[in-house]
């Protein structure tokens, strides 16, 4: 008979099978390849480089350099936009009683929609000549933007839409986590003669912590890994102002035939987005 001691790991065995062989496996491939320079087209003729390719990243890759600029741009002013829409969207439907349940499900909708085709759409809004953006401009005596073709128009088109679609997520997980706040605790501060803004300040934004903190993480690691939408609203352009992590690692494979190059940027997002996440956990560890 199995040692009693013995049956969790029996059980958790299966989930660990699927671990090494899903994320492990593929992850230490990932890394070794990104030591070898070979086009997948020809592999036997591959030549082991070691750290050349990063070293090729940091030191004479613009456009690497570039790309990690309009990441981390692009990834910092969606979580601040997200968060500050996310938040103030939660307080209200807290509040709303009547249709809750409707309003709240119009509220995810746009979370729904895939990704593609959120960028086919805000695509559309922002043409030049027949997009709805401009059509309201008119109204205001404001010429046409041509808003995909200038890097600041580019740059905040692809802003619009990730928020656009992203919010709902935070606003989610933040509505969750209103929901769980104690109401004792709430009405006990405005016994105590607190102000909304004070219980805000002093206990539902502390107690929110853990939430935003999930949001967040989540929302770093989507920014960080962003894709469809740029390709298929900006397609990284103008030139390469608009091209992220994900979509130099898919030219640099699928364009330049690139593994080795390609597999080392994918090293390099996954420590960035590593270390960011790390850096959240022991921010919320300090303040709890």
């Amino acid at each position: 008979m199995l040692h009693r001691k013995s049956v969790p790991y029996i059980l958790i065995f299966p989930s660990l099978f699927l671990l090494a062989i899903f994320l492990i496996y593929p992850l230490i491939n990932t890394i070794w390849i990104s030591l070898w320079n070979f086009s997948y087209l020809s592999p036997e003729d591959r030549v082991f480089v070691g750290l050349r390719n990063y070293k090729n990243l940091f030191t004479s890759d613009e456009g690497f350099i570039s790309s990690i600029s309009f990441t981390l741009r692009f990834t910092l002013t969606c979580l601040v936009i997200e968060f500050v829409l996310g938040l103030g969207i939660a307080l209200i439907l807290k509040r709303i009683t009547i249709f809750g349940n409707i309003i709240r499900t119009v509220a995810i909708s746009p979370y729904m929609v895939a990704a593609i085709a959120v960028g086919q759409i805000w695509r559309l809004l922002f043409n030049q000549d027949y997009g709805v953006i401009n059509y309201f401009l008119g109204f205001l005596s404001i010429p046409p933007v041509n808003w995909l073709a200038s890097t600041t128009g580019a740059f905040w088109a692809v802003v619009i839409a990730e928020a656009w679609r992203s919010t709902p997520f935070v606003m989610l997980i933040l509505l969750a986590g209103l929901q769980s706040i104690p109401q004792d605790i709430m009405e006990a501060a405005r016994v105590d003669g607190a102000s909304r803004m004070q219980a805000f300040r002093k206990i539902t934004f502390p107690l929110l912590i853990p939430s935003i903190t999930v949001a967040m993480i989540f929302e770093t690691i989507f920014k960080l890994r962003v894709f469809d939408i740029i390709i298929t609203l900006t397609g990284g352009g103008p030139g390469k102002s608009t091209t992220p992590l994900g979509v130099l690692i898919q030219r640099n494979y699928f364009q330049s035939f690139e593994a080795g190059y390609s597999a080392a940027i994918s090293v390099v997002l996954l420590v960035f987005g590593g270390l960011i996440s790390t850096l959240y956990i022991k921010l919320v560890s300090r303040a709890e």
